[in-house]
């Protein structure tokens, strides 16, 4: 098995196998942990005590008072005591890891920290065969412990990244039931950093919401008995620089090229009295929310940068950032300050300006990791994690997600000494998609040296059973399947693409598409007939079926909107007309197959506002090319254009 990798002390017994567990000797359990644990660690002893119940139908009593007739589990700090050498042991363990004892009469687990315990619980489990791929209760692994053999030893299991978070959107009160699931999840697969925003506002209609103020009270108790770290950051500026200040103020506001003064882009970092303002609400936010472990100072979202003379000069959101982390460290020296490497005006800092020591850096572009930690290095700082666009962030992948099963990131990652890696969630109703992207790269996150097949064939045993050997061939396939590539926006005048558009959706790459389709379907009736002999759940083989078919129909709508470019190439408007015609049906399809997937939440399809953002721009083309506009009779296209709304169902009804 893959996971974990144990590090094996020499000076430790070497490892053998005890005898079987028996019913008996479950029957004669107990679960060991300190009368004075802390939250984390008494909810590490009731998981373990929940899925031993689901697994063998005992439940096994939790007793603060050890037994010396029993099987012991013994949980946290209570376990130092039993295990030899521990002090000399505990310095090996890195981060939030811990240490595995198993003898013939107990096991101990015990972490670096509350959260590296909770981790050890869960792995222990994984070993004995438990899963937790997707964020749904009814997607869980849980096998028959009626028979188990212990490997006797000690062992040590340290992560190789130090953060394993992820970002969420959208964040909101109509979604609380879903982050409830999210964030139990995370626990169970040692993620363990939760980054969102404090509030931020959709951009744009049916936009994503980060609202960690409207669902706190629901959540934070979720987070910390799980000891995740809590990081509020996102593009919150609003929060804490209102636009009501510009009334006022409107020097404190970016300026244009036009030398204007304005309120919708960022805060004029040079003006002293504006930073001054900045730092003041962060200081009383840090003040007032002891909870938080990580806070953000995000400028909005990559635009509107002031003009004037003394912003020009780089460097300037950096200082201003320094300002900040100087005030919050003489409140809450325990608590990181978050500078965001973004776009130009936050990436490209003089070298004889430094983050403070208490900043951490969070890095948009890996290019730039290298730099950053070297300035880090310098201050004496908190290091550099990363963010990630394409594991999860059904925005950055126009709403069509595709399957990742692949390690580099996380072993560039451990190279250059990055913390870790945070990937964007967004779109969290596609969660059989991201979560199963997710769980790999968090695997990846714990041990590099994990082999990519191996970890899928556990994937495909844990799920498939006796259809492994048939259904990891398709995975594999499936992580290769022609996905479409949306730009946005696509140029304009799509037919000056053309060439593109033939070589990508007609000829030999569209025969080359339709081949691997079929092959697909072949290999999917195979395993489904299989499965659902050896029963299999048939949801498990649906989530697949959802996932070929709305790539089919995708790959086909930009066949026909080729067909439709080359055909205005030709000037020949009956033909434009019947290829967008077609190209509006299958748009329909998909439309219906993510209102399918919506209601059914079988987690393939969705990403609802995205899909709307992403079809709006494909209409808005189609529409033109229909109309036969030349460069000349164009019209701009634009986020929201009230016409595409009842363009499709009137071409539809042609």
């Amino acid at each position: 098995m893959v996971f974990p990798i144990w590090e094996v002390f020499e000076h430790m017994k070497t490892a053998s196998v005890t005898p079987e567990f028996k019913k008996d000797t479950w029957r004669n359990t107990e679960i060991v942990t300190s009368e004075s644990a802390l939250a984390t660690e008494k909810f590490a002893a009731s998981e373990m005590q929940h899925y031993l119940h689901k697994s063998t139908g005992i439940k096994i009593p939790i007793v603060s008072c050890v037994s010396m007739r029993k099987f012991k589990i013994i949980i946290g700090e209570l376990a130092s005591q039993f295990l030899p050498d521990c002090d000399k042991i505990k310095v090996g363990i890195k981060h939030d890891g811990f240490i595995l004892h198993i003898s013939e009469d107990k096991i101990l687990i015990l972490g670096n920290n509350q959260r590296g315990t909770l981790n050890g619980i869960y792995s222990l489990l994984h070993e004995w065969g438990f899963r937790w791929v997707y964020p749904r209760k009814r997607e869980e692994i849980v096998p028959d412990l009626s028979a188990l053999s212990l490997i006797v030893g000690t062992r040590i299991v340290n992560p190789d990244l130090e953060f394993r978070g992820i970002y969420i959107y959208p964040v909101d009160q109509k979604n609380v039931k879903k982050l409830r699931q999210i964030i139990d999840w995370m626990g169970k697969n040692r993620i363990n950093m939760l980054m969102t925003s404090i509030l931020y506002k959709e951009n744009r209609k049916l936009g994503w919401v980060g609202d960690w103020e409207q669902v706190s009270d629901q959540l934070l108790p979720e987070v910390q008995k799980r000891g995740i770290v809590l990081n509020l950051s996102g593009h919150s500026g609003r929060y804490f620089f209102p636009i009501s200040y510009f009334k006022k103020h409107p020097e404190w506001f970016a300026m244009n090229s036009d030398g204007k003064r304005f309120s919708s882009g960022q805060i004029c970092y040079s003006n002293p009295k504006a930073v001054l303002h900045l730092v003041e609400n962060y200081a009383k936010y840090a003040k007032e929310h002891t909870e938080v472990d990580i806070i953000g100072t995000w400028p909005e979202d990559g635009y509107g940068f002031c003009q004037c003379e003394r912003c020009r000069e780089p460097g300037g959101v950096l200082k201003a950032v320094n300002k900040i982390a100087e005030r919050i460290e003489k409140i809450r020296p325990d608590l990181t300050v978050e500078y965001l490497s973004y776009t130009k005006e936050t990436s490209d800092v003089p070298p004889e300006i430094l983050p403070r020591h208490n900043i951490a850096t969070l890095v948009a572009n890996f290019r730039m990791v290298e730099e950053w930690l070297k300035k880090s290095d310098a201050a004496g700082g908190r290091g550099v994690y990363q963010l990630h666009y394409h594991i999860a962030d059904n925005t950055a992948e126009r709403a069509n997600l595709p399957l990742r099963f692949e390690k580099t990131d996380c072993i560039n990652a451990k190279q250059i000494r990055s913390r870790g890696i945070i990937p964007f969630y967004i779109g969290i109703d596609t969660w059989w998609r991201s979560s199963l992207n997710l769980y790999f790269t968090t695997q990846f996150s714990w041990n590099t040296n994990a082999s990519v097949k191996e970890l899928l064939s556990d994937y495909c045993h844990a799920y498939y059973d006796v259809v492994t050997d048939d259904v990891l061939p398709l995975f594999e396939a499936l992580e290769k399947i022609p996905i479409v590539q949306q730009n946005m926006p696509p140029p304009w005048p799509l037919w000056q693409n053309w060439p593109t558009l033939k070589k990508d959706f007609t000829g030999d790459k569209w025969q080359e598409a339709l081949d691997y389709f079929l092959m697909l379907r072949r290999m999917l009736e195979l395993v489904r007939q299989k499965g659902e002999k050896a029963g299999v759940p048939p949801r498990r083989f649906k989530a697949i079926v959802s996932f070929i078919t709305y790539q089919e129909i995708m790959f086909a709508a930009w066949h026909e909107r080729a067909l439709a470019v080359l055909a205005f190439e030709q000037n020949n408007a009956g033909k434009v007309r019947e290829h967008i015609t077609a190209t509006a049906r299958h748009e329909q399809r998909l439309i219906e197959l993510l209102d399918k997937s919506n209601k059914s939440d079988d987690g393939v399809n969705g990403a609802w506002p995205d899909s709307s953002f992403f079809l709006n721009w494909r209409l808005q083309l189609d529409k033109q090319l229909l109309e036969m506009k030349t460069d000349t009779e164009k019209k701009q296209i634009i986020d929201d254009n009230p016409e595409v709304a009842l363009f499709l169902p009137g071409l539809l009804n042609l």
